[in-house]
C-alpha cells in the first residue's frame, strides 16, 4: 500500500459553528469548498500556510481558527486544529476511514484578547453603612 505524501482536503472558509440541542452544525455563508493540499507530516504552520494559500487570504495567522467535524453519534463536537499534536490527529482522522473532513476556517477580524471591565468605585456606596447597620456590635 503506498500512502501518499500529500493529501488535498476541502475547506469552506465562510461560516460559524453553532451549538444545537446535541451537536455543533457548521452554519455556512457560502457553499463554495476549496481544494486545500496538505503535506501528511506537515506542521500546523505549514496547514496555515496552505489554508492561506489555497483561500488567497489577507490574514495574519493568528487571526485564522480552523476546525473539523467527523462523522459520528450521539453528541458530536468541532475539533479545532492549532498544534502540531492536532494536525497529526487530523491526519489520522483523514486516514482512518478514507473520508476527507472538510476543515472549516474562520477567520477572526483582530485580536482574540478581551479586556477585562475595570472595576468602578462609588464613592456614596453605603456598603460599610448598611453591614453595621444590619450587624450592631453588642455593647
Amino acid at each position: 500500500m503506498v500512502v501518499a505524501k500529500v493529501v488535498v482536503v476541502g475547506g469552506n472558509y465562510m461560516g460559524a459553528w453553532e451549538e444545537g440541542p446535541n451537536y455543533w452544525r457548521w452554519k455556512s455563508s457560502t457553499k463554495e469548498i476549496m481544494p486545500i493540499p496538505l503535506h501528511r507530516n506537515g506542521s500546523y504552520e505549514d496547514i496555515v500556510r496552505s489554508v492561506i494559500e489555497s483561500g488567497e487570504l489577507k490574514f495574519k495567522t493568528n487571526n485564522i481558527v480552523i476546525s473539523y467535524l467527523m462523522n459520528g453519534r450521539g453528541k458530536i463536537h468541532p475539533t479545532f486544529i492549532n498544534n502540531d499534536q492536532h494536525v497529526s490527529l487530523y491526519m489520522l482522522d483523514v486516514t482512518a476511514d478514507g473520508s476527507r473532513p472538510l476543515l472549516r476556517i474562520n477567520v477572526i477580524p483582530g485580536s482574540l484578547t478581551i479586556s477585562l471591565p475595570q472595576p468602578t468605585i462609588n464613592e456614596y456606596d453605603s456598603f460599610e453603612d448598611e453591614i453595621l447597620d444590619a450587624h450592631p456590635m453588642d455593647s
